[in-house]
């Protein structure tokens, strides 16, 4: 069936439902409450004084933000905190939920008084206060049901009960399709926003619930679920602390509203008493600045600059769209219908004039996802705007700098922002960042933007200045793509398609273009099958199935360690047929056992975020260490090796505490223990004692025992990443050391446990190594930093942290010890092996890459 029939088809049944009349008011679908029951609210305000604070003020240099605020929170009261972005909100919530110290005044929390030079996220957690950040704080690289028990005070160890408290939890969230299991960095905005919420909710002992914009990427479905959750724990006794640019929002659910302007209190009363147009003059908009008016256009059909015909995908089917010049076209309906699939997969094809999507014009994106594919953390703003304009100023490799940031400037006084030109984009507050986003999509002077959300975060006023730039673009002959979570921007379109479970299923023009029909074509059935209207299923067809399994077993991040031992293994056995025995195994394997362990010491620092340039020769120092003195003074030895884990630990305190980083402290290190390894023992020599060397002599059945060994060391090093207790903790340190510390975990007791740990497998290699050769000699592992490297890389870490594969490091540790093996067996110098194995690091990184970039 084309996309025209389809859409005549549920044309007809939209008319259906637009004469099925509605017994509830709805706003995007919303039910809007009628507070008839004034007794309830009254009584939330009768509670306890929760949190006091007093003339705080807070500055950061000469710039003061926050001015001498002075409010009460009470037990059991929904206080909605309204002000334009900039106005403090976010101080004012870092200050009460410890993340950031007060300049002055005094805050009290349960009658005591707090001392804001020990206040911490952590002891805000301690008592009760939960957080939902505008910028999620949610870690992409754990699961969700990990990132549920980061701060759970349940202890438990067992992944099945895991899964199933935070299953559990989420039912917050009744009917969703969130898989527990699966990573969070595979879950919709959305969907991570209800998981960061469920977390906040349901911790046990909370006093208090800072939700910073909850419902910014919430489906209408999802917000009512919220509104709900909301009311519920308000009767339960828990403070509420809403922020949002969400007027209707405000008045639906507070008991009390609070406005900040300019960093003062400015208002400070009763809900029941305000109004829709009181609020916006209370933020200092007026009602004709909030609502985007109707486009003006004269029937005529414009050159299409556009043209969507058929387009199939993972989650689209059939898509046919076009856009025409000077065109706003809109996406709507439920989160998760596919809007945010279709944007990408047109911004991919740009420039291209072949197959479903037909368009030879530029395109600006702006990401509804602004912390993973919009922001450039280490930029100022106004490099984050201009740098989509580089090219427009750009001659044989010379850039007009000059040109480039008089247009950065002119968009970013258009959207209020030229004071903050010089400050890092990530000062900014969220719906700050968003307008520096939209103001770069500006400034490239494509003729086709795609607007993901662009009024995510965005008050009042800064979205009646977007709105007029919409005209603005429109006059000029550009065209836009937008998608929005608010229903009424869809007023500026021209022209509206609605989109549910991946199909389009209306097209509205005009004074179609309701905010009813709209709504209702969103809950359209479009495949006829048995899903409840309400929840948003895309279902893949049956060649997807088929390669589902392939697809994941590409992204595999351990694939490469696998193809690489595997095919060492098979070139050794096509070599040396013997080498399938047990005594050749043996051969094979014995020198990888050492490195094994030394790969997990590598392992562990890059699971932090770190690398360890010193670790040869730390091995080398445990080497010559053990060689020298646990034969003749046992004792002395065992203290010198312990002190070698002591020295691990004082790298982590220098490395956390004065800044220095993990590069520069390792690779200081490395001249310290090659010059101790050197007073000990200059030349090599020494023995291994007789029981480290008994241990090398063992035998086993049926296999030789560096195959149990080195099995042993992959559990090992998994129980450490994945089972242990601690686990989820260091693998959210090394992914987004400022999230975790906000959430008030210690960074220096995550660092120093993933130091000593590191410190003692580097140890035991040496030792390893000492049973091996019979000898000291402190040069002995000095290849192993580098082969430590290219195996966990290639055996499935990230540089970025967090991310590690035990199993994957150790079968790379083979794959590249045998290299070395198939040398010799070729006739080829072990003089290439180094180089190989830099070889197979980079294959593996660019295999990952494509393999990503394909799923």
């Amino acid at each position: 069936m084309t996309g025209r029939h389809q859409i005549g088809k549920f044309k007809d049944q939209l008319n259906l439902h637009q004469k099925t009349k509605r017994s509830r008011q709805t706003i995007f679908g919303r039910r809007i409450s009628v507070k008839d029951d004034d007794t309830s609210q009254a009584a939330a305000t009768d509670g306890s004084i929760l949190i006091s604070v007093r003339e705080l003020s807070k500055s950061f240099g000469a710039n003061k933000v926050l001015r001498e605020v002075s409010l009460d929170i009470r037990a059991g009261e929904i206080l909605v905190l309204l002000g334009a972005n900039g106005a403090g909100k976010s101080t004012f919530l870092n200050i009460v939920g410890g993340t950031l110290p007060a300049s002055s005044g005094t805050m009290t929390l349960n009658g005591k008084p707090v001392h804001f030079d020990t206040y911490i996220a952590g002891s805000a957690r301690a008592n009760g206060i939960q957080r939902v950040f505008q910028e999620l704080s949610t870690f992409s690289n754990l699961t969700v049901a990990e990132n549920l028990a980061l701060t759970s005070h349940q202890a438990t160890t067992s992944r099945r009960e895991l899964m199933r408290i935070a299953r559990e939890r989420l039912q917050v969230f009744p009917g969703n399709a969130i898989d527990v299991g699966a990573e969070v960095s595979e879950l919709s905005v959305a969907e991570r926003q209800m998981v960061e919420i469920a977390r906040a909710m349901t911790e046990q002992g909370t006093r208090l619930v800072i939700l910073d914009e909850p419902t910014s990427a919430l489906s209408a479905h999802e917000a009512d679920q919220l509104a709900d959750l909301v009311n519920r724990k308000a009767a339960e006794g828990v403070a509420i602390i809403y922020v949002t640019h969400k007027l209707e929002e405000a008045l639906r659910l507070a008991h009390r509203v609070v406005v900040l302007r300019d960093g003062q209190l400015h208002f400070d009363g009763d809900a029941r008493s305000l109004t829709h147009d009181r609020l916006l003059g209370l933020l200092g908009a007026t009602a004709d600045q909030q609502h985007p008016s109707n486009p003006q256009t004269d029937g005529r059909r414009s050159q299409e600059i556009l043209t969507v015909q058929g387009l199939k995908g993972p989650w689209l089917h059939d898509i046919s769209i076009h856009v025409g010049k000077g065109e706003i076209v809109g996406i709507a309906g439920l989160e998760g219908a596919g809007q945010r699939e279709l944007l990408q997969t047109v911004f991919d094809a740009r420039g291209r004039n072949a197959g479903a999507i037909r368009s030879l014009s530029e395109m600006a994106y702006v990401s509804g996802d602004r912390k993973r594919e919009g922001l450039l953390p280490l930029w100022t703003v106004e490099e984050n705007v201009a740098i989509s304009a580089a090219p427009r100023f750009s001659r044989f490799g010379f850039v007009n700098f000059s040109a480039l940031k008089a247009t950065a400037q002119s968009w970013l006084s258009e959207l209020g922002l030229s004071h903050r030109s010089e400050s890092p984009i990530v000062s900014l507050s969220g719906g700050n960042q968003q307008r520096a986003l939209l103001c770069r999509a500006l400034a490239s002077d494509a003729p086709l933007l795609l607007l993901d959300d662009p009024t995510r975060g965005v008050d009042a006023n800064a979205k009646a200045s977007i709105y007029s730039i919409l005209d603005q673009v429109r006059e000029k002959g550009r065209s836009a793509i937008l998608y929005s979570t608010e229903v009424a921007e869809f007023h500026k379109c021209d022209r509206v398609y609605v989109m549910a479970r991946g199909y389009v299923v209306a097209e509205l023009s005009g004074a179609e273009a309701t905010k009813e029909r709209i709504v209702q074509a969103s809950f359209l059935n479009p495949g006829g099958a048995d899903t409840p209207s309400g929840q948003n299923v895309a279902t893949p067809d049956r060649s997807q199935l088929r390669n589902a399994s392939l697809r994941r077993l590409v992204a595999w991040r351990s694939l490469p360690a696998a193809l690489l031992m595997f095919a060492m293994f098979a070139l050794a056995f096509w070599q040396q047929p013997n080498a399938l025995s047990t005594f050749g195994l043996e051969l094979l394997l014995q020198a990888s056992i050492p490195l094994a362990f030394a790969v997990v010491a590598q392992m562990l620092f890059l699971l932090g975020g770190d690398i360890d340039l010193g670790l040869g020769f730390a091995i080398g120092l445990a080497n010559v260490l053990a060689a020298t003195y646990l034969v003749d003074a046992p004792a002395l030895g065992a203290l010198a090796l312990v002190g070698l884990i002591a020295g691990y630990v004082l790298l982590a305190v220098i490395v956390e505490w004065l800044g220095v980083s993990s590069v520069v402290a390792t690779l200081g290190a490395s001249f310290v223990w090659l010059g101790l390894g050197l007073m000990v023992r200059e030349t090599p020599g020494g023995k291994s004692p007789e029981w480290l060397a008994a241990i090398a002599e063992v035998k086993l059945w049926p296999l030789p025992l560096a195959c149990y060994v080195l099995i042993a060391v992959a559990l090992v090093g998994l129980w450490i990443c994945r089972s242990w207790g601690y686990s989820i903790r260091l693998r959210a340190l090394g992914h987004n050391r400022r999230t975790y510390e906000s959430l008030g975990f210690s960074a220096l007791a995550g660092r120093v446990t993933l130091y000593a740990l590191a410190g003692s497998f580097a140890v035991l290699s040496g030792l390893l190594l000492t049973a091996a050769t019979g000898a000291g000699n402190v040069h002995v592992a000095s290849s192993f930093t580098l082969a430590t490297i290219a195996a966990v890389v290639v055996g499935g870490a990230s540089f970025a942290g967090g991310l590690v594969s035990p199993v994957g490091a150790v079968m790379a540790v083979v794959g590249i010890s045998l290299i070395t093996t198939n040398l010799g067996f070729l006739g080829i110098s072990s003089e290439y092996s180094t180089a190989i194995g830099g070889l197979a690091l980079i294959t593996a990184l660019s295999f990952r890459s494509l393999s990503r970039a394909q799923s």
